[in-house]
């Protein structure tokens, strides 16, 4: 498997559409969508449901995207401690990511973050959240704080309150809890 393809892939959720996320990657269309089919083909599973509107995940693109995210994470860190070993230098509290902590690693909760996810995702989907709101959403009902919000989607903290209040606008709620019952009433 190709990471740059999982990148690849992962951008086309985040945009919606293979032509907005081929404009961002400098890819032509076709080359994006031969690198979606590889890995369809790959994992035996359609990860995208095509329409006229543009594109949503499926489950299994859900599932995908969830995992493509850490990958990304762990090669960042990767990518961080290899140059920090080369230049000689401490890796400090990052040598934790290099020995596997914080990776998705088959546990439940590692299930779990994954299935909440996904449900998040239904619930972006029926009530019509973008992209930031939906990054937003995962973030804020996976107990991380408005300063992980604010460097996750590159925010200040004024626009994190904005966003997450135009998500409970959108989803009709008016505290975390709310939203979680939400959340999990969208799959039953």
């Amino acid at each position: 498997m190709e990471t740059a393809y999982l990148h690849e892939f992962a951008k086309v959720a985040e945009c919606g559409s293979f032509t907005a996320a081929a404009r961002e990657l400098h890819l032509t269309q076709s080359t994006l969508s031969k690198h979606v089919a590889l890995l369809e083909r790959e994992f035996g599973a359609d990860l995208f449901v095509r329409d006229r509107s543009g594109v949503s995940l499926t489950e299994a693109g859900g599932v995908l995207y969830a995992q493509a995210r850490q990958m990304e994470k762990l090669l960042r860190a990767t990518e961080l401690l290899v140059r920090a070993a080369r230049d000689g230098q401490a890796a400090g509290s990052t040598a934790g990511v290099a020995a596997g902590e914080g990776a998705v690693d088959g546990s439940p909760a590692a299930a779990g973050d994954m299935a909440l996810r996904c449900k998040c995702r239904l619930a972006a989907e029926r009530c019509g959240l973008d992209r930031r709101e939906l990054g937003a959403l995962i973030l804020y009902v996976e107990e991380h704080g408005f300063e992980t919000i604010q460097g996750e989607l590159a925010l200040t903290r004024d626009e994190v309150a904005d966003v997450l209040g135009s998500v409970y606008r959108k989803l009709g709620v008016g505290d975390k809890q709310e939203a979680l019952d939400f959340i999990h009433s969208v799959s039953e």
